[in-house]
């Protein structure tokens, strides 16, 4: 009884490592499908300015900030930098995107920096990096107009939900 267990464990540990390999194959090959037309520095942009017609930068900023700590979970996802005063915040950020076209998603890795001013904020989407499937390693993102599209669309709606979120009311 005591041979058969090495054996088994061996014979796992292969197991894992085709079924690994065979992820990344069927991954390189959906995603090959993808466009390969370079991006235009406008489509590597991705910069919004979001309106509060009635909001300070005091509220726009710790309602920000509290979005942040609601949204950003991960322990990659930290806050870089805060300064209420200059109304500037850097935040690491991870989700998931799919490159237009493409059959599998992926982890982008981005930091998002927040400059605020009463009555408005920018927020810029910068350091945009592919996690690697099997180590968890950063690549710099294609610069494509598959990929800019694809992260475009994750870029909108967690735009969307920041600007729904800071201008609910805080009270209760």
């Amino acid at each position: 009884m005591k041979n058969i267990l090495p054996h088994v464990r061996r014979e796992g540990l292969f197991m894992k490592t085709v079924v690994i390999y065979s992820a990344m194959t069927i991954s390189v090959l959906l995603c090959s499908c993808v466009s390969q037309q370079m991006a235009t520095q406008e489509e590597m942009t991705h910069e919004y300015i979001v309106e509060y017609p009635v909001l300070t930068k005091d509220v726009i900023f710790s309602r920000t900030m509290k979005w942040i700590a609601n949204n950003f979970k991960s322990a990659k996802q930290v806050i870089e930098y805060q300064d209420k005063e200059a109304g500037s915040i850097v935040g690491n950020g991870v989700t998931d995107i799919k490159a237009e076209g493409a059959l599998v998603g992926v982890e982008l890795e981005f930091t998002m920096n927040v400059d605020i001013k009463d009555y408005k904020a920018r927020c810029r989407f910068i350091n945009l990096n592919i996690l690697d499937v099997i180590n968890g390693l950063p690549n710099p993102m294609p610069n494509t107009q598959a990929w800019h599209k694809g992260a475009k669309l994750k870029f909108d709606a967690i735009i969307e939900s920041l600007k729904t979120a800071t201008t609910k009311s805080d009270e209760f």
